[in-house]
């Protein structure tokens, strides 16, 4: 392969020799750890253009370690390769498109984070112990967020926009306070989809413990869990509460899944169970039900028209499919402010729009239709995997959590991205991308480092470090 040659022959050179010896390369892994740590503690509340610097710094550090470090060479997983692919027909789109400039800024973002993701891979392959602590630091941060919004909706904080359309409510009790968090810009959207992406490392979390058997940790996570729960419900956001309706829906198969695998049938599964499932299911009926601000938020998903926000929702994918018509092979180019300019001589009178408000529209109008079926594989075949991997017998328990929670994370996110396009801010990719750089570390690397293996009662090592070193 052309680049490993090139590589293996920068390895070899007299600077690569001395960046070798440096103090810098002898503490790159506790320098990338923390680099990775602190993208994903930004997102929380740092602008969007800081989260993405801190980003490609990780990656420009990801990549000075592999050019200095003998014998590294670069490898594409099948997987990797789809995406390689969905990339090269987004840089096709951009040479297309009428507004290149425009375009070529939001192509570079795109850049960043698949720069962030093949980063994660590399630098979690060969850190697996790694994972675990990364999944404890996002929870927390899901913790932290999900208190504040859940405050901000209890205190009735005022709306920054018109996030709400109250026309047709009469009772003041069924206008709910749209929480925003600390994520900037602030909006209730963003909020939303990023404790979206986020709930499956809360998953994972709880996951660990229970296979511990470690009940003080478990409830830590179940109350995390439920504070998240409860959060993206104080949102009002609508394609959020998809999402996590289909995040249930998975995790409730799956469950049912393993119960009847355990006791052979549903009638043999044990009282406690069955009590756990249905007290569950009664929790979310009644939150749904009896908490009259969220129970029309969801009534009002089935007025269509009659909700300035779904009406104005529905004017803008008319408009965006006729401009997907119009651009069906290359698209018109990445990005929200080339979209905009195109977008104008397409929008109804008083229906402006900053993106299509749906993943799967914004990829076809933007990089056409080749891109999107580009983009569905990648994720088709990881789903492939992840079902293929959880289902074998021989793969870790540990191992199986973090795995089934990048499907977690894949099915909420899209579920919501039908009628969203915050999916493209950095703070969801960010995670989005983190959660599927740790599947692939753990399932298409696996074979190569078995030293590196997770073990479950390392959920804590980290603290316990900590600790002993205070000793």
């Amino acid at each position: 392969m052309f680049i490993n040659s090139l590589l293996s022959c920068f390895q070899k050179t007299k600077l690569a020799s001395i960046l070798k010896d440096s103090l810098l390369f002898d503490n790159i892994d506790k320098i990338l750890f923390i680099l990775l740590n602190t993208v994903i503690i930004s997102t929380a509340f740092m602008p969007t253009d800081f989260i993405g610097l801190l980003a490609l710094v990780f990656a420009f550090g990801c990549l000075f370690k592999v050019l200095v470090k003998s014998g590294e060479t670069a490898e594409l997983s099948t997987i990797n390769k789809i995406l390689i692919l969905y990339l090269l027909i987004v840089i096709i789109s951009l040479m297309g498109s009428s507004y290149f400039m425009l375009s070529l800024k939001g192509i570079l973002k795109t850049f960043v984070y698949i720069a962030f993701y093949f980063a994660s891979v590399y630098f979690l392959s060969e850190n697996r112990k790694k994972i675990i602590p990364l999944v404890v630091i996002t929870t927390g941060i899901m913790g932290i967020e999900s208190i504040i919004a859940i405050m901000q909706n209890v205190s009735h904080i005022e709306a920054i926009a018109t996030w709400q359309d109250t026309t047709n409510v009469s009772d003041p009790t069924q206008i709910i306070s749209r929480a925003y968090g600390t994520l900037q810009p602030y909006n209730p959207n963003l909020l939303a989809g990023y404790l979206i992406a986020g709930i499956s490392f809360i998953f994972s979390y709880i996951g660990i413990a229970v296979f511990n058997k470690d009940k003080k940790t478990a409830i830590i996570g179940a109350s995390v869990f439920l504070l998240t729960f409860l959060a993206i419900f104080a949102t009002g956001c609508r394609g959020a509460y998809l999402g996590l309706f289909a995040f249930i829906a998975v995790c409730f198969i799956a469950f049912l899944f393993i119960l009847k695998k355990k006791f052979g049938s549903f009638n043999k599964i044990k009282t406690k169970y069955k009590a756990m499932l249905s007290a569950f299911l009664a929790f979310c009926a009644s939150v749904v039900l009896f908490v009259p601000s969220i129970n029309q938020r969801i009534l009002s998903i089935f007025t269509l028209r009659k909700d300035s926000s779904i009406s104005f929702r529905m004017n803008v994918y008319e408009a965006c499919y006729q401009m997907f018509l119009d651009n069906k092979f290359l698209g018109i180019g990445v990005g929200n402010k080339n979209f905009r300019e195109i977008y104008g001589l397409y929008m109804k009178t008083g229906f402006d729009a900053l993106g299509a408000y749906s993943v799967p529209l914004e990829i076809a109008v933007e990089s056409g239709i080749f891109a999107l079926v580009s983009f569905v594989a990648f994720l088709a075949a990881i789903i492939y995997k992840i079902v293929k991997y959880v289902t074998f017998k021989g793969a870790h328990p540990v191992h199986k959590i973090l795995v089934f929670s990048t499907l977690l994370t894949i099915i909420a996110t899209m579920s919501h991205g039908l009628f969203d396009t915050v999916f493209f801010r950095p703070q969801i990719q960010i995670l989005f991308w983190l959660s599927i750089a740790i599947f692939h570390s753990i399932v298409i690397k696996r074979g190569r480092l078995k030293k590196s293996r997770i073990e479950g009662k390392t959920i804590f090592y980290f603290l316990d470090l900590i600790k002993n070193k205070c000793k």
